[in-house]
């Protein structure tokens, strides 16, 4: 038997339910108890001698940090992104890294996506705001006020990771027809093709095609502004753009010139490239919609994501096999 002695420090605080699965171990908990991102001297100061480092998206975990800790075994991320982390440094000092892609985080996630595409189509805040100030002048034949119907129009969706699927699953409810593009091999999506009903191709085609585009990628650095002014120029001038990946994907610069210019009709952002702060442009126009980073901001994700780092942290201490380990 392994007797724990170990010490953790969350970066980001935890949910009851997360920190009930520490009640019966032999552990020392020490938690950023508020509802802040921590400072890298915090981060150095707390984690310099733990042995696993739970943390979330909103914080950035350098090489300083991993260096400076010899007894850290393990970081885990709350969040199926990890580009927060320095993956790199970490396989180096042979840390582990997991993340918590997991039912819950999906669904929200993929519900937002959905979200964000059916509020922009339907024209839903614009509209809000017609009945606020009691503008609303009764039913017209040719009132136009709800704008395009998402259903039978053509969905492309950038990466088929498991928040991409579940967002071709949900669209086929309806009637989309679903295509995707993604840089791993085709081979591996060839029983998702069959089963959901979507088909590959190529990145300039989808968007030549779509009526919605949806990006659900992991960022790197290979596709940063991976849609800019090139890329809104290839899309029909009555298509939407809908980014719940990562913000550093768009280019709102680009973005807003092409949404001033009716290059496209409208977008949908809940990322954004310089968060927390929102591009003032983006805001001030009427055919955006935009939310703070909530993909998987729901009660049942965060909690059954929290559960799952906390989780990892603990197999790892015990020297048991890591469900979620990024490679």
């Amino acid at each position: 038997m392994i007797i724990l002695t170990n010490k953790i420090y969350s970066s980001v605080k935890l949910p009851k339910e997360a920190l009930d699965l520490l009640k019966d171990e032999d552990i020392e908990l020490e938690m950023h108890d508020e509802l802040t991102t921590p400072s890298e001297k915090e981060l150095l100061e707390k984690s310099k001698d733990v042995d696993a480092l739970i943390t979330g998206v909103n914080v950035s975990i350098t090489s300083k940090i991993i260096q400076a800790n010899k007894n850290l075994k393990i970081i885990a991320n709350i969040g199926a992104g990890v580009n927060n982390i320095d993956n790199e440094s970490a396989k180096e000092n042979d840390v582990y890294l997991t993340n918590t892609p997991s039912r819950d985080s999906v669904a929200s996630t993929a519900e937002l996506a959905l979200t964000l595409m059916l509020s922009l189509s339907r024209g839903v805040l614009k509209n809000q705001e017609l009945v606020k100030n009691n503008e609303f002048k009764g039913w017209q034949v040719m009132g136009f006020l709800g704008e395009n119907q998402v259903s039978y129009k053509n969905l492309f969706i950038v990466g088929l990771g498991n928040i991409g699927k579940e967002i071709a699953r949900m669209a086929k409810a309806f009637n989309m027809n679903v295509s995707y593009y993604d840089i791993k091999d085709r081979s591996e999506f060839k029983d998702i093709e069959k089963e959901i009903g979507v088909e590959y191709v190529d990145f300039e085609e989808g968007l030549k095609n779509a009526d919605y585009v949806i990006l659900q990628m992991n960022y790197t650095e290979d596709n940063h502004h991976l849609i800019g002014e090139k890329e809104l120029n290839m899309m029909k001038e009555s298509s939407y753009l809908i980014n719940t990946a990562r913000g550093g994907i768009v280019d709102e610069k680009a973005l807003v010139k092409a949404l001033k210019d009716k290059k496209i009709k409208g977008a949908a952002l809940d990322v954004h490239e310089e968060e927390p702060k929102i591009n003032e442009d983006l805001i001030g126009l009427s055919n955006v919609v935009l939310t703070p980073h909530i993909g998987n901001d729901t009660y049942e994700a965060r909690i059954e994501m929290a559960k799952v780092a906390v989780s990892e942290a603990l197999r790892a201490l015990k020297g048991e096999d890591l469900k979620y380990l990024v490679e």
